[in-house]
């Protein structure tokens, strides 16, 4: 069973959603119509999906609450639709963000690929990287890594569970020099295939979109 919470105060909306969802199999799912009924249901749920506007304060705030004390997928739905505040939802630790008006089948296959990757994260992963040996240790297996991907290992890990914006990549680890955006992703991709046990559906090394990139590391 995947338990949801909905914070949403329109509620053909919110009904609709927990509708999709319980079709899909999710359960409980339950609704809040208001900023105070949302921070004090926020919690034990193994995913979030949150309005940003309601009538007595703001999704951004709830997402911080839970930010706090869990890992548990946390989805903007908001008719909020800049680039500010997309990455304003990210930097409270949001894993997606959805505008408003959406089609509910891409809300349930994000909601289930959200979900799918932090039931996998729950398990078990012998994570560390040594920035003095340059060594990558997964799983008792051990990595070495040099050059640029080294550059962009210790970069991640330093900013660990925090969104970077690919423009911060480009200045931390090319100083600024020009490259195209597919070096960044090879580079990506091939940290993927040493972190992740699928690397074509990761649940660490994650894709923020049209955003950047986020390690996702166990705060435990």
């Amino acid at each position: 069973m995947v338990s949801v919470l909905i914070v949403e105060d329109e509620v053909e909306i919110a009904e609709m959603i927990k509708f999709i969802l319980e079709r899909d199999g999710y359960a409980p799912i339950d609704i809040a119509h208001t900023f105070q009924q949302g921070c004090d249901m926020a919690h034990d749920y193994d995913a979030y999906i949150l309005d940003i506007n309601l009538p007595d304060g703001n999704g951004y705030t709830i997402a911080e609450k839970i930010r706090r004390k869990s890992d548990a997928p946390i989805l903007y739905v908001s008719a909020n639709v800049t680039d500010e505040d997309k990455l304003a939802g990210f930097a409270t630790g949001a894993d997606d963000y959805i505008t408003k008006p959406f089609n509910p089948l891409i809300l349930a296959a994000r909601v289930k690929a959200n979900t799918d990757r932090y039931i996998r994260s729950k398990q078990p992963l012998d994570f560390f990287f040594n920035e003095r040996t340059a060594e990558l240790t997964v799983n008792d297996r051990i990595h070495h890594l040099s050059g640029k991907q080294y550059l962009l290992m210790q970069y991640l890990f330093e900013n660990q569970n925090k969104v970077l914006t690919k423009e911060e990549i480009y200045e931390a680890v090319w100083d600024n020099q020009f490259i195209d955006e597919n070096t960044v992703m090879v580079h990506i991709r091939k940290l993927r295939e040493k972190i992740e046990e699928v690397p074509s559906d990761p649940v660490r090394l994650l894709t923020v979109r049209s955003v950047g990139y986020i390690l996702k590391v166990d705060r435990n």
